[in-house]
């Protein structure tokens, strides 16, 4: 699973997300496409956002990254 499907399973807004990390929309979208690594504070607070683990957050994170991958090749 990564972070948009995550975020989507919760119902959560990306708006509303950005706004908890206080980040423009855009910058969240950077993140869950995966142009921009997310800082730990970042991670801590999708954790709490999401009632996640900090590594169920960083295993999402993960997921991002593996999907771009498959979809480079």
């Amino acid at each position: 699973m990564d972070l948009k499907q995550l975020r989507e399973e919760n119902g959560i807004k990306a708006y509303k997300i950005s706004e908890k990390l206080y980040i423009n929309k855009a910058q969240f979208n950077d993140f869950e496409n995966d142009i921009y690594k997310l800082s730990m504070l970042k991670i801590e607070n999708l954790s709490e956002i999401h009632r996640k683990s900090i590594e169920e957050i960083e295993m999402a994170c993960e997921g991002e990254r593996d999907e771009r991958r498959r979809n480079n090749i």
